[in-house]
Protein backbone atom coordinates (compact mmCIF):
# COMPACT_ATOMS: atom_id res chain seq x y z
CA UNK A 1 0.00 0.00 0.00
CA UNK A 2 0.85 3.79 -0.80
CA UNK A 3 1.85 5.64 2.35
CA UNK A 4 -0.92 8.71 3.08
CA UNK A 5 0.03 12.60 2.36
CA UNK A 6 2.43 13.70 4.63
CA UNK A 7 1.27 16.33 7.61
CA UNK A 8 1.34 19.82 6.70
CA UNK A 9 2.35 22.25 9.53
CA UNK A 10 2.66 25.96 10.17
CA UNK A 11 5.60 28.27 10.15
CA UNK A 12 4.72 28.56 13.48
CA UNK A 13 7.03 25.81 14.92
CA UNK A 14 6.42 23.93 18.01
CA UNK A 15 8.79 24.00 20.33
CA UNK A 16 11.60 22.16 20.21
CA UNK A 17 11.48 19.96 23.17
CA UNK A 18 7.90 19.84 22.90
CA UNK A 19 8.50 18.00 19.20
CA UNK A 20 11.06 15.80 21.16
CA UNK A 21 8.44 15.19 24.10
CA UNK A 22 5.88 14.20 21.30
CA UNK A 23 8.45 11.78 19.47
CA UNK A 24 9.19 10.47 23.31
CA UNK A 25 5.26 9.76 23.96
CA UNK A 26 4.17 7.79 20.64
CA UNK A 27 3.51 4.70 22.56
CA UNK A 28 3.66 1.34 20.66
CA UNK A 29 5.10 -1.93 20.33
CA UNK A 30 7.15 -1.24 16.61
CA UNK A 31 10.06 0.96 16.01
CA UNK A 32 7.82 2.44 13.21
CA UNK A 33 5.88 4.29 15.87
CA UNK A 34 4.47 7.93 13.72
CA UNK A 35 6.72 10.88 13.94
CA UNK A 36 4.76 13.64 16.26
CA UNK A 37 6.09 16.42 14.11
CA UNK A 38 7.98 17.20 10.72
CA UNK A 39 9.60 20.09 9.02
CA UNK A 40 7.45 22.44 7.46
CA UNK A 41 7.64 22.72 3.48
CA UNK A 42 8.48 25.73 1.95
CA UNK A 43 4.97 25.93 0.69
CA UNK A 44 3.40 26.11 4.27
CA UNK A 45 6.06 28.38 5.72
CA UNK A 46 4.03 30.73 3.80
CA UNK A 47 0.01 29.91 5.25
CA UNK A 48 -1.25 31.37 8.52
CA UNK A 49 -2.27 27.44 8.82
CA UNK A 50 -2.33 26.48 12.49
CA UNK A 51 -0.08 23.78 13.65
CA UNK A 52 -1.97 20.54 13.50
CA UNK A 53 -2.61 19.14 17.10
CA UNK A 54 -0.21 15.74 17.52
CA UNK A 55 0.19 16.30 20.99
CA UNK A 56 -0.55 12.75 22.62
CA UNK A 57 -4.00 11.67 24.03
CA UNK A 58 -3.29 10.22 28.17
CA UNK A 59 -3.54 6.71 28.49
CA UNK A 60 -5.18 5.04 31.59
CA UNK A 61 -8.49 6.00 33.06
CA UNK A 62 -10.11 8.45 30.30
CA UNK A 63 -13.32 8.38 32.02
CA UNK A 64 -15.26 11.36 30.52
CA UNK A 65 -11.90 12.60 28.75
CA UNK A 66 -11.95 14.69 25.93
CA UNK A 67 -9.39 13.97 23.06
CA UNK A 68 -7.09 15.84 21.36
CA UNK A 69 -4.59 13.79 18.90
CA UNK A 70 -5.37 14.37 15.32
CA UNK A 71 -3.17 12.29 14.35
CA UNK A 72 -4.45 10.41 11.18
CA UNK A 73 -2.52 6.77 12.03
CA UNK A 74 -3.95 4.38 14.89
CA UNK A 75 -0.39 3.86 15.80
CA UNK A 76 -0.75 7.00 17.31
CA UNK A 77 -3.15 5.63 19.99
CA UNK A 78 -1.46 2.75 21.26
CA UNK A 79 -1.89 1.90 24.79
CA UNK A 80 -4.18 0.81 27.39
CA UNK A 81 -7.66 2.55 28.04
CA UNK A 82 -10.28 2.11 30.90
CA UNK A 83 -12.94 3.69 32.30
CA UNK A 84 -15.76 3.68 35.06
CA UNK A 85 -19.27 4.46 34.56
CA UNK A 86 -22.60 3.90 35.75
CA UNK A 87 -25.49 2.81 34.20
CA UNK A 88 -27.93 5.37 34.74
CA UNK A 89 -31.21 2.67 34.38
CA UNK A 90 -30.02 -0.15 36.61
CA UNK A 91 -27.81 1.56 38.91
CA UNK A 92 -24.97 -0.43 37.67
CA UNK A 93 -21.01 -0.01 37.64
CA UNK A 94 -18.69 -0.86 34.77
CA UNK A 95 -15.51 -1.08 34.33
CA UNK A 96 -14.46 -0.54 30.46
CA UNK A 97 -11.39 -1.73 28.64
CA UNK A 98 -9.50 -0.70 25.84
CA UNK A 99 -6.23 -1.76 24.54
CA UNK A 100 -5.01 -0.53 20.90
CA UNK A 101 -1.47 -2.44 19.84
CA UNK A 102 0.45 -1.94 16.43
CA UNK A 103 2.64 -3.63 13.78
CA UNK A 104 4.40 -2.00 10.67
CA UNK A 105 0.67 -2.55 8.55
CA UNK A 106 -2.04 -2.45 11.03
CA UNK A 107 -3.56 -1.58 14.57
CA UNK A 108 -5.71 -3.82 16.58
CA UNK A 109 -8.38 -2.59 19.01
CA UNK A 110 -9.66 -4.99 21.58
CA UNK A 111 -12.34 -4.34 23.64
CA UNK A 112 -15.45 -5.40 25.94
CA UNK A 113 -17.15 -2.44 24.49
CA UNK A 114 -17.77 -0.40 27.42
CA UNK A 115 -17.83 3.57 26.89
CA UNK A 116 -16.16 6.34 29.15
CA UNK A 117 -19.34 8.10 29.72
CA UNK A 118 -22.22 6.95 32.17
CA UNK A 119 -25.13 5.27 29.47
CA UNK A 120 -29.29 5.34 30.01
CA UNK A 121 -29.46 8.80 30.85
CA UNK A 122 -31.95 11.31 29.19
CA UNK A 123 -33.58 8.99 26.60
CA UNK A 124 -34.85 10.11 23.90
CA UNK A 125 -38.50 8.47 24.15
CA UNK A 126 -38.19 8.88 28.22
CA UNK A 127 -38.35 4.97 28.19
CA UNK A 128 -35.31 2.87 29.26
CA UNK A 129 -33.57 0.54 27.30
CA UNK A 130 -35.20 -2.83 25.55
CA UNK A 131 -32.04 -5.00 26.79
CA UNK A 132 -29.51 -4.05 29.81
CA UNK A 133 -26.02 -2.37 28.81
CA UNK A 134 -23.63 -5.32 29.63
CA UNK A 135 -19.38 -5.53 28.70
CA UNK A 136 -18.64 -8.58 26.43
CA UNK A 137 -17.57 -11.11 28.05
CA UNK A 138 -15.20 -12.41 25.03
CA UNK A 139 -13.94 -8.81 23.72
CA UNK A 140 -13.25 -8.71 20.21
CA UNK A 141 -10.67 -7.32 18.06
CA UNK A 142 -10.95 -4.55 15.51
CA UNK A 143 -8.16 -4.71 13.15
CA UNK A 144 -7.41 -1.80 10.08
CA UNK A 145 -4.82 -0.76 8.16
CA UNK A 146 -1.81 2.19 9.10
CA UNK A 147 -1.48 2.92 5.50
CA UNK A 148 -5.36 2.64 3.58
CA UNK A 149 -5.43 3.73 -0.09
CA UNK A 150 -7.92 5.73 -1.02
CA UNK A 151 -10.12 4.67 -4.23
CA UNK A 152 -12.63 6.60 -6.17
CA UNK A 153 -15.41 4.06 -5.04
CA UNK A 154 -17.57 3.92 -2.29
CA UNK A 155 -18.21 0.83 -0.82
CA UNK A 156 -21.06 0.52 1.66
CA UNK A 157 -21.75 -1.53 4.58
CA UNK A 158 -24.71 -3.41 4.43
CA UNK A 159 -26.68 -5.50 7.34
CA UNK A 160 -25.71 -9.39 7.27
CA UNK A 161 -28.19 -12.09 8.91
CA UNK A 162 -26.33 -13.07 12.33
CA UNK A 163 -23.72 -11.15 12.04
CA UNK A 164 -23.09 -7.86 13.60
CA UNK A 165 -21.62 -5.09 10.50
CA UNK A 166 -19.71 -1.99 11.99
CA UNK A 167 -18.89 1.18 10.49
CA UNK A 168 -15.84 1.87 12.78
CA UNK A 169 -14.46 1.63 16.16
CA UNK A 170 -14.20 4.58 18.49
CA UNK A 171 -11.24 5.09 20.89
CA UNK A 172 -13.28 4.65 23.98
CA UNK A 173 -13.90 1.06 22.78
CA UNK A 174 -17.58 1.20 21.44
CA UNK A 175 -18.42 0.26 17.82
CA UNK A 176 -20.23 3.04 15.88
CA UNK A 177 -23.67 1.11 13.74
CA UNK A 178 -25.03 3.31 11.19
CA UNK A 179 -27.74 0.46 10.46
CA UNK A 180 -30.79 0.53 11.15
CA UNK A 181 -33.08 -2.33 12.34
CA UNK A 182 -36.29 -0.47 12.37
CA UNK A 183 -38.52 -0.46 9.93
CA UNK A 184 -42.03 1.10 9.34
CA UNK A 185 -44.90 -1.66 9.33
CA UNK A 186 -47.35 -1.02 6.29
CA UNK A 187 -49.96 -3.46 8.23
CA UNK A 188 -49.73 -1.05 11.58
CA UNK A 189 -48.93 2.02 10.11
CA UNK A 190 -46.11 2.15 12.64
CA UNK A 191 -42.22 2.18 12.97
CA UNK A 192 -41.27 -1.33 14.65
CA UNK A 193 -38.26 -3.49 15.63
CA UNK A 194 -39.10 -7.42 15.15
CA UNK A 195 -39.96 -8.68 12.13
CA UNK A 196 -37.83 -5.89 9.58
CA UNK A 197 -35.65 -8.97 8.44
CA UNK A 198 -32.91 -7.65 5.93
CA UNK A 199 -35.20 -6.54 2.74
CA UNK A 200 -37.90 -4.29 4.39
CA UNK A 201 -38.72 -1.31 2.14
CA UNK A 202 -38.49 1.60 4.48
CA UNK A 203 -35.25 0.94 7.69
CA UNK A 204 -35.93 3.81 10.28
CA UNK A 205 -32.96 6.21 10.52
CA UNK A 206 -32.89 5.28 14.46
CA UNK A 207 -31.04 9.01 14.98
CA UNK A 208 -33.63 10.66 13.31
CA UNK A 209 -36.10 9.10 15.27
CA UNK A 210 -35.95 10.49 18.68
CA UNK A 211 -39.87 9.80 19.08
CA UNK A 212 -39.82 6.20 18.00
CA UNK A 213 -36.28 4.86 18.62
CA UNK A 214 -35.37 4.81 22.79
CA UNK A 215 -31.38 6.07 22.36
CA UNK A 216 -29.58 8.02 25.85
CA UNK A 217 -27.81 11.39 25.25
CA UNK A 218 -25.02 9.65 23.52
CA UNK A 219 -27.63 8.42 20.56
CA UNK A 220 -26.19 5.30 22.14
CA UNK A 221 -28.22 1.91 23.29
CA UNK A 222 -27.73 -1.54 23.55
CA UNK A 223 -29.13 -4.54 21.33
CA UNK A 224 -28.99 -8.09 23.74
CA UNK A 225 -26.50 -6.14 25.93
CA UNK A 226 -24.18 -4.46 23.14
CA UNK A 227 -23.81 -0.86 23.65
CA UNK A 228 -23.65 1.43 20.20
CA UNK A 229 -23.95 4.80 18.62
CA UNK A 230 -26.31 5.23 15.80
CA UNK A 231 -25.48 8.55 15.13
CA UNK A 232 -22.58 11.37 16.45
CA UNK A 233 -22.48 12.86 19.80
CA UNK A 234 -19.93 14.89 22.25
CA UNK A 235 -18.27 11.61 24.40
CA UNK A 236 -14.71 12.16 22.87
CA UNK A 237 -14.95 15.32 21.50
CA UNK A 238 -16.34 18.94 22.59
CA UNK A 239 -19.75 20.42 20.26
CA UNK A 240 -21.29 23.12 20.92
CA UNK A 241 -24.37 24.58 18.82
CA UNK A 242 -23.04 26.97 16.26
CA UNK A 243 -21.64 25.81 13.18
CA UNK A 244 -18.56 28.31 13.62
CA UNK A 245 -16.55 27.88 16.66
CA UNK A 246 -14.19 29.96 18.27
CA UNK A 247 -10.63 27.99 18.44
CA UNK A 248 -9.71 27.64 22.49
CA UNK A 249 -7.49 25.08 24.25
CA UNK A 250 -11.00 24.32 26.16
CA UNK A 251 -12.95 23.44 23.54
CA UNK A 252 -11.42 22.85 20.42
CA UNK A 253 -7.71 22.90 18.81
CA UNK A 254 -7.53 25.55 15.94
CA UNK A 255 -6.57 22.94 14.18
CA UNK A 256 -10.05 21.06 14.09
CA UNK A 257 -11.72 18.07 16.07
CA UNK A 258 -9.54 15.01 17.13
CA UNK A 259 -9.74 11.80 15.90
CA UNK A 260 -12.19 10.18 17.74
CA UNK A 261 -12.19 6.62 16.03
CA UNK A 262 -11.10 4.58 12.65
CA UNK A 263 -13.83 3.51 9.98
CA UNK A 264 -13.26 0.09 8.55
CA UNK A 265 -10.59 0.94 5.93
CA UNK A 266 -8.08 2.39 8.71
CA UNK A 267 -8.99 6.03 7.56
CA UNK A 268 -9.33 8.21 10.99
CA UNK A 269 -13.15 9.14 11.71
CA UNK A 270 -12.88 12.84 13.57
CA UNK A 271 -15.03 14.98 15.41
CA UNK A 272 -17.94 17.28 13.97
CA UNK A 273 -15.41 20.71 13.40
CA UNK A 274 -12.05 21.23 10.89
CA UNK A 275 -9.96 24.11 9.87
CA UNK A 276 -11.34 25.87 6.87
CA UNK A 277 -9.01 27.37 4.98
CA UNK A 278 -10.86 29.61 2.67
CA UNK A 279 -12.83 31.72 5.74
CA UNK A 280 -9.97 31.18 8.45
CA UNK A 281 -12.15 29.34 11.27
CA UNK A 282 -13.69 26.29 12.44
CA UNK A 283 -16.69 24.78 11.09
CA UNK A 284 -18.79 22.24 11.55
CA UNK A 285 -18.65 20.03 8.45
CA UNK A 286 -21.60 19.79 6.55
CA UNK A 287 -22.74 16.13 4.76
CA UNK A 288 -23.99 16.35 1.62
CA UNK A 289 -26.59 14.25 1.70
CA UNK A 290 -30.39 15.86 0.88
CA UNK A 291 -33.90 14.24 0.86
CA UNK A 292 -36.09 13.50 -1.52
CA UNK A 293 -39.68 15.80 -1.55
CA UNK A 294 -43.29 14.85 -2.88
CA UNK A 295 -45.22 11.48 -0.95
CA UNK A 296 -43.44 8.37 -1.16
CA UNK A 297 -44.16 5.76 -3.71
CA UNK A 298 -45.43 2.45 -2.84
CA UNK A 299 -43.08 -0.14 -3.65
CA UNK A 300 -44.10 -3.28 -5.77
CA UNK A 301 -46.13 -5.76 -3.55
CA UNK A 302 -46.51 -3.44 -0.78
CA UNK A 303 -49.62 -2.39 0.75
CA UNK A 304 -48.56 1.22 1.11
CA UNK A 305 -46.10 3.47 1.95
CA UNK A 306 -45.26 5.49 4.98
CA UNK A 307 -47.16 9.41 4.91
CA UNK A 308 -44.93 12.21 4.75
CA UNK A 309 -47.81 13.69 6.87
CA UNK A 310 -46.95 11.25 9.85
CA UNK A 311 -43.41 10.46 8.69
CA UNK A 312 -41.38 13.19 7.44
CA UNK A 313 -39.09 12.98 5.02
CA UNK A 314 -35.72 12.09 6.65
CA UNK A 315 -37.44 9.48 9.27
CA UNK A 316 -36.15 6.79 6.33
CA UNK A 317 -33.04 5.74 4.96
CA UNK A 318 -34.56 5.42 1.57
CA UNK A 319 -35.93 8.91 2.23
CA UNK A 320 -32.08 9.74 1.66
CA UNK A 321 -29.59 10.44 -1.59
CA UNK A 322 -25.94 11.90 -2.06
CA UNK A 323 -26.42 15.20 -3.09
CA UNK A 324 -22.42 15.88 -4.54
CA UNK A 325 -21.16 19.08 -3.94
CA UNK A 326 -23.80 20.55 -1.81
CA UNK A 327 -21.49 20.27 1.57
CA UNK A 328 -17.99 19.81 2.63
CA UNK A 329 -17.89 16.48 2.61
CA UNK A 330 -18.32 13.25 -0.10
CA UNK A 331 -20.38 10.34 0.10
CA UNK A 332 -19.39 8.66 2.58
CA UNK A 333 -18.95 11.73 5.32
CA UNK A 334 -15.17 12.24 4.67
CA UNK A 335 -13.13 14.87 3.17
CA UNK A 336 -9.24 15.70 3.13
CA UNK A 337 -8.32 18.62 5.16
CA UNK A 338 -6.06 21.25 4.96
CA UNK A 339 -3.50 19.32 6.24
CA UNK A 340 -3.58 16.85 3.92
CA UNK A 341 -5.13 14.12 5.49
CA UNK A 342 -8.16 11.69 4.32
CA UNK A 343 -10.81 11.50 6.98
CA UNK A 344 -14.80 10.93 8.09
CA UNK A 345 -16.65 12.92 10.17
CA UNK A 346 -19.20 13.11 12.67
CA UNK A 347 -22.22 15.07 11.43
CA UNK A 348 -25.20 16.50 12.94
CA UNK A 349 -27.28 15.59 10.34
CA UNK A 350 -27.48 12.20 7.95
CA UNK A 351 -25.65 10.36 7.76
CA UNK A 352 -23.98 11.33 11.04
CA UNK A 353 -20.87 9.58 10.38
CA UNK A 354 -19.06 6.93 7.61
CA UNK A 355 -22.03 5.42 6.12
CA UNK A 356 -19.28 4.05 3.44
CA UNK A 357 -16.20 3.60 3.10
CA UNK A 358 -13.46 4.82 0.50
CA UNK A 359 -11.05 2.23 1.26
CA UNK A 360 -10.96 -1.63 1.65
CA UNK A 361 -12.90 -2.24 5.13
CA UNK A 362 -11.36 -5.31 6.75
CA UNK A 363 -13.97 -7.92 7.78
CA UNK A 364 -13.05 -7.98 11.28
CA UNK A 365 -15.84 -5.46 10.82
CA UNK A 366 -18.58 -8.33 10.57
CA UNK A 367 -18.67 -10.18 12.95
CA UNK A 368 -20.56 -12.93 13.95
CA UNK A 369 -23.61 -12.13 16.58
CA UNK A 370 -21.82 -14.73 18.88
CA UNK A 371 -19.19 -12.56 18.99
CA UNK A 372 -20.70 -10.69 21.52
CA UNK A 373 -21.47 -12.91 24.43
CA UNK A 374 -23.53 -10.41 28.00
CA UNK A 375 -22.99 -13.30 29.96
CA UNK A 376 -26.30 -14.35 30.22
CA UNK A 377 -27.67 -11.12 31.46
CA UNK A 378 -30.13 -10.73 28.61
Amino acid sequence: MSNPPPHKLSHALLPLLLCSVLAACSGGNSSTAPPASEAPSEDTAATSLPANNLVPNATGDITNVKLVNRNPDCAAYAGSYSASINDIQEGNIYVGGLSVAFDSSSCSFTSNNIPNHDVGANTTTGSDFASIVTPNTLDYVLTVARNPVKTDTASYIRKRGGYITMNGILLNGVDLDMDSAFCYDDVTDTIILLGCGLFADWYAVPAANPDRVTVDEYTGHPFDGRYHYHGDNHGLSNLDAGNVQTPSAGTVDPSGSPVIGFAPDGFPIYGHYFYDETTHSLRKAQPSWATHTGERAVPAGAASAPSTSSFPRGTFVEDWYYSAGSGDLDECNGMTDAYGNYGYYYTETYPYGPLCTFGTADASFEQLAAAYNDGGVN
